[in-house]
């Protein structure tokens, strides 16, 4: 799920069309980012099932530019083919059932739902199949399955019809207003006309939006209208009824953006508090850390972490990754790094320090998956933090991980021969090759030119947690098959020989790598888990642990 979120992310630069089932439609689209023009795209939907784009958009100087058609029709659900840039680097995606294959410059197989609406990154028109779905007899909240074709992933997305818009003397008529949720963290909000043609796509939180170019003189109009209906679809992270916390949202400046969060303080107990600040995995998520699968629609390891401890006595702050939720920061992402999000989390580090109900000297730091790494990178170089957690934390470099992560799909992989197997291994060794030595990547998909890419697949955790001082426990499940449960107890043997005398490992039997009980562990059940709730040992270990070392005061 290493660009998973960065992919969907872009999805919002994207257009929509009519969702009239009958309609052929055609147009082009203006994109803005922060109000500067950034790209277009023109589109066809040539039939019922069918349809044909053009995109082309410039982030930070980095260009997107995609040639693609896409088929509903047959026994296969979908089919697509696509062109990027300038080498016109092909990739074909059909469907079989659930199985998918892609072929072209980046061959892979994977599952997805028969019934998903495929949504590639950069390409709007795909949109017109997932609105026609929408069932307006039924209202509300409809949740949808989605593919995208480049990272070979399914997830949710979910679409309801706030209504209709009232418009200004002299502006455009009979707009209606629908609301988006991407991978439970990114909001999409989306306007058609009378005519059921797209007139706006907006991301407020990253100030990006898409307009069809006849409308684009009433965007200041139809923008306070949407603005003014939009709110009540606002997550909620309010504390609970007798919640023996409080629940402050709460802005924190990160260089040249803010990131919005949520901060939980205990009603007793003696000031000031302890703190703890949650890191989420990788790929932009929102922060309760939801995971944008099918069946996990409910998951929120970082919420349930937050209120446990806020619960024990310690403010917790959890913050919306950097372009995502309500968080500003989307412009950045095209460049930005796992150590560019390690300056986010000390931004709010300085943030918590400067609150009057919080010991500056008593603040931990709780990451998971990659977040588990930016944890150490932080507490190495700041002697004056305390404690850290890491859950599911790897010891080995990135292009191990993803390596290995491939062999673990390719073994449970029952529809390819051990020739075709192999011609992966081999593709994705020179891949990596390439981004390390820094060759020519004009050939490769883009996901692989992002700069978070070449310092993932280099980073070496073991010498940044050989310098950590602070207390560390590392909690693990040993049916994790994203990261082993070896790699847990290499950070403890690491960090005790550079001479860390508390370190504390804790394996849970029975858990995979979100922490939730599993069968085997595969990413390939996460969609079939029996529950999406973290058990209570993890939260009480990690809470026990945290309130001894925090040295946490008399809650009565």
């Amino acid at each position: 799920m290493k660009y998973l979120a960065l992919m969907l992310l872009l999805l919002g630069l994207t257009s929509l069309v009519s969702f009239q089932v009958d309609v052929i439609d055609s147009g082009k689209l203006l994109t803005f980012s922060d109000g500067k023009q950034i790209g277009s795209e023109s589109f066809t939907i040539t039939a019922e099932g069918a349809g044909e784009g053009s995109s082309l958009l410039t982030v930070n100087g980095q260009s997107l530019d995609l040639s693609t058609r896409t088929e509903y029709k047959g026994t296969h659900p979908f089919a697509f083919e696509l062109e990027e840039g300038s080498t016109r680097a092909k990739l074909k995606v059909s469907i079989n059932g659930t199985a998918v294959k892609s072929t072209g410059s980046a061959e892979a197989t994977g599952e997805t739902d028969a019934e998903s609406v495929i949504l590639e990154n950069g390409v709007g028109y795909q949109y017109y199949f997932l609105v026609r779905r929408y069932d307006r007899k039924l209202g509300g909240v409809q949740q949808f399955k989605m593919f995208v074709p480049s990272v070979m992933q399914t997830v949710t997305l979910s679409l309801e019809l706030k209504g209709p818009l009232s418009s200004p003397p002299g502006k455009p008529t009979g707009l209606e207003h629908f609301r988006a949720v991407i991978a439970s963290s990114i909001n999409v909000d989306l306007v058609t006309d009378a005519a059921g043609k797209l007139v706006l796509i907006s991301l407020p939180a990253q100030k990006v939006k898409s307009v069809r170019e006849e409308y684009l003189a009433s965007l200041a109009s139809i923008e306070t209208a949407v603005a003014a209906a939009s709110k009540s679809g606002d997550i909620d992270y309010s504390a609970r009824p007798g919640a023996p916390f409080t629940s402050e949202e709460v802005s924190v400046n990160a260089r040249d953006f803010k990131l919005a969060g949520t901060l939980l303080l205990p009603k007793s107990g003696k000031r000031p508090f302890p703190a703890v600040i949650t890191i989420t995995g990788s790929g932009q998520q929102s922060r309760d850390e939801p995971i944008p699968i099918p069946g996990l629609e409910k998951y929120g390891l970082m919420r349930q972490i937050a209120e446990s401890l806020a619960s024990r006595g310690i403010a917790v702050l959890r913050v919306d990754d950097r372009g995502a939720g309500k968080s500003e920061g989307f412009n950045s992402l095209l460049k930005a790094t796992t150590s560019d999000f390690a300056d986010d989390m000390r931004a709010q580090i300085a943030y918590l320090r400067s609150r009057p109900e919080i010991d500056p000297k008593r603040i931990a730091l709780v990451g998971h998956s990659e977040g588990a790494n930016i944890a150490p990178m932080i507490a190495s170089l700041d002697p004056q933090l305390g404690p850290i957690v890491l859950m599911a934390g790897s010891s080995k470099r990135g292009d191990q991980i993803t390596i290995d992560q491939l062999n673990e799909s390719l073994k449970d992989d029952t529809t390819m021969t051990a020739e075709e197997k192999n011609k992966q291994r081999t593709e994705q060794q020179e891949t990596i090759r390439a981004v390390l030595t820094g060759a020519d990547l004009s050939k490769y998909p883009s996901q692989v030119r992002l700069p978070w890419i070449k310092e993932f697949w280099s980073y070496d955790p073991l010498p940044t947690i050989r310098k950590v001082r602070q207390p560390i426990l590392i909690l693990h499940g040993a049916l994790d098959r994203q990261v082993s449960v070896d790699q847990g107890a290499a950070l403890q043997k690491a960090a005790q020989a550079a001479g860390n005398k508390d370190v504390t490992l804790r394996a849970f039997p029975t858990l995979n790598h979100l922490f939730l009980p599993a069968r085997t562990g595969a990413f390939s059940e996460y969609s079939t888990l029996e529950t999406s709730v973290v058990p209570e040992d993890v939260l009480k270990a990690l809470s026990d642990w945290l309130e001894t070392r925090l040295k946490v005061r008399s809650r009565k």
